[in-house]
């Protein structure tokens, strides 16, 4: 495999964001969100890169957020028409009082904690509570919402518990959240869920104004999108909610590619090691979920096999093997795909191994630098505070 055409235009390790195939797919959700009737929100947790918030900030109803820096990061780049909503375990009084009626929507993660702030949320936002609906669809348990002992949301029996014994505890909230799938490959479970909510707590339902029924569905890989569509049709038909839904790495995954060039080649116990200037804490969830992510030009039975291996210390800073049918070279680019999630937004620098240099390719194919690592944010972040002074 040959140097890549781009090897002149950008600097290895790099974060490529692509702009034609981030419009295609939020294209894809926002169709998808129009024809169930519903709104389209955006979690900045998967890819927070300012132009990727740019463009979504195009296509979708309002942003999905975290924490203070994620809702003032969109207020910046998006500027005050992106209508904020706010999900977090931890919600502030600082980051309430900061934003106050900016806040469109928040959604508190206990009773505790909107009984403890709900002094300071401003007359013009609307106030729900996360449910954990206490149904479980993902296997592991690190990644499960409905997990023993869950920190996400209060159980949905214990808030059925509580409509019945004590109803005005729940007066000022106007809307429930729940989140429990993480990169569905059906909606089988988003309709279990739905049915689920609907027969456990169907007063509650009727007295709310709206839902947001989360993410974690990877809708471009779903081809059949009935369930999707019954599980909306639920809360908006049956009981006259607004319905949100916040995909991020749907939205985000295909568009983004990390580029790295082979500095190193050598034989290990009858393997040949490639060693590449990215590591896989640039990508933490190759790393998290042991998987292998896919490497383009890699073929099944290629003429010729390497380990990709990380450029950081760490033994298990392996990406996996791959087989090309053209020979890797000092210099040779590999492309690891579908990158865009979950990435750049948990990147670290282990070992001072610098962050990909960030570019973005516009529709046309014009590659842009966004943003360039360097030692000074390194240096600072160890608490260096005259970077630079000898």
């Amino acid at each position: 495999m040959g140097k890549s055409d781009l090897s002149v235009a950008i600097s290895t390790p790099a974060f490529i964001v692509d702009e034609r195939t981030l419009d295609s797919d939020l294209a894809q959700l926002r169709q998808t969100a129009d024809e169930a009737g519903c709104k389209l929100l955006y979690s900045p947790k998967a890819n927070s890169v300012s132009t990727v918030l740019e463009a979504v900030g195009r296509q979708v109803d309002g942003f999905a957020c975290s924490s203070h820096f994620e809702l003032q990061l969109v207020d910046q780049i998006c500027g005050s028409d992106a209508a904020l909503h706010l999900v977090s375990p931890l919600i502030t009084r600082e980051t309430l009082e900061t934003f106050g009626g900016r806040l469109g929507h928040v959604t508190f993660n206990s009773l505790s904690q909107w009984q403890n702030l709900r002094s300071k949320v401003s007359p013009t936002t609307s106030v729900a509570l996360r449910v954990n609906p206490q149904l479980s669809l993902v296997r592991d348990p690190r990644y499960d919402p409905c997990r023993e002992s869950s920190k996400l949301g209060m159980p949905i029996a214990t808030l059925a518990a509580l409509q019945r014994t004590d109803a005005g505890t729940l007066a000022g909230i106007d809307g429930l959240h729940f989140h429990n799938n993480c990169e569905g490959i059906d909606f089988a479970g988003l309709l279990a869920t739905a049915r689920h909510i609907q027969d456990v707590v169907p007063e509650i339902l009727q007295q709310i104004k709206w839902i947001n029924i989360g993410g974690g569905y990877l809708f471009r890989e779903i081809a059949n999108l009935s369930d999707f569509f019954e599980a909306v049709s639920i809360f908006t038909a049956q009981f006259g909610l607004e319905v949100f839904i916040e995909p991020g790495a749907a939205a985000v995954r295909r568009s983004g590619t990390i580029e790295a060039t082979v500095h190193d080649l050598f034989e290990s116990d009858g393997a040949q090691v490639a060693v590449v200037d990215t590591s896989v804490n640039h990508m933490p969830e190759v790393l998290e979920f042991q998987f292998e992510p896919d490497v383009l030009d890699h073929v099944d039975g290629g003429l010729h096999t390497y380990i990709v291996a990380g450029c950081t210390c760490l033994a298990g800073d392996l990406f996996g093997e791959y087989s090309f049918d053209r020979e890797l070279e000092i210099g040779s680019r590999v492309s690891f795909l579908d990158m865009g999630a979950y990435t750049m937004s948990k990147a670290h620098r282990f070992n001072g191994v610098e962050l990909p240099t960030i570019y973005h390719r516009g529709s046309d194919g014009t590659v842009s630098l966004v943003r360039a690592d360097c030692f000074e944010e390194f240096a600072r972040g160890t608490g260096v505070k005259n970077v630079g002074v000898s």
